[in-house]
């Protein structure tokens, strides 16, 4: 099968999509007296780039925005592949 023949085949399937917002650590006893209305204080400040993941790896970044009633990633730029040693 020729690598066109494989990329046509494939090219349908579903891949995950992941956009981090940021990161915190909480202890066990902080997760657990979470309830609604609790806040997390995330590593980024607001307005700051959100990466996005597919199939775990950073791919991209941009910027959230409001589309309707949905949040929306604007994609403003591309990671560069990381070379294998």
């Amino acid at each position: 099968m020729t690598t066109e023949e494989q990329l046509t085949r494939y090219a349908q399937l579903p891949f995950p999509l992941e956009a981090e917002l940021g990161r915190c650590d909480k202890s066990v006893r902080e997760i657990l007296s979470l309830s609604p209305g609790s806040l997390l204080t995330l590593n980024q400040p607001v307005g700051s780039k959100v990466t996005l993941f597919v199939g775990g790896a950073a791919f991209c970044s941009g910027d959230m925005m409001r589309l309707g009633n949905a949040v929306a990633l604007r994609i403003t730029g591309f990671e560069k592949p990381k070379r294998s040693q």
